[in-house]
């Protein structure tokens, strides 16, 4: 075996080894919650959505979020105890994310269980937004990661109720 050939060899070895990890999981950065005391307004639809009114949008008030659109989004979602389990700000990036076609389309689970690509609370919170607007959606079981007595398979999240801080930034 030439010199070449075992030095190849024992680099192909020790990059198949347990060596250290280059994946690092994102950090959460979250800002503080918004203020929903300080909401201009607030509703509650009959599915229990509650919407609380941050900010008003800067755009304009014809262009609203439609089921169709693509938009760019910052947002944290945090439990009721105000943990935060999901966010569009990581490692102390503002950059918003990138959310395609609201329409509910389910897709299948392994376990053949039809599961909607976005938290369905979270949706419908976003339709009607303009560009700008801030709303804290407040999402029960029902419309967040399910309710374990129906069989959803939400994780840690099932039956819990969730809020979301949501800032549209942009509707493409």
């Amino acid at each position: 075996m030439s010199l070449l050939s075992a030095l190849s060899l024992i680099m192909l070895i020790q990059a198949c080894g347990d060596g250290p990890s280059y994946y690092r999981q994102a950090e959460l950065t979250p800002p503080e919650p918004f203020d929903t005391t300080q909401a201009i307004s607030d509703s509650t639809t009959e599915e229990g959505l509650t919407i609380y009114f941050i900010e008003e949008g800067d755009g304009l008030q014809d262009k609203k979020v439609e089921p169709r659109d693509e938009v760019y989004v910052r947002y944290t979602g945090r439990t009721e105890d105000g943990e935060a389990f999901d966010s569009s700000y990581r490692d102390s990036s503002q950059n918003p994310v990138r959310f395609r076609n609201l329409t509910p389309v389910p897709k299948t689970s392994p376990n053949g269980q039809q599961i909607s690509p976005l938290v369905e609370g979270f949706r419908q919170g976003l339709i009607g937004m303009v560009e700008g607007e801030k709303r804290t959606l407040i999402i029960p079981p029902e419309l967040g990661y399910g309710d374990p007595n129906q069989n959803y398979s939400g994780g840690d999240l099932e039956d819990e109720t969730l809020r979301f801080d949501v800032e549209l930034v942009v509707i493409l």
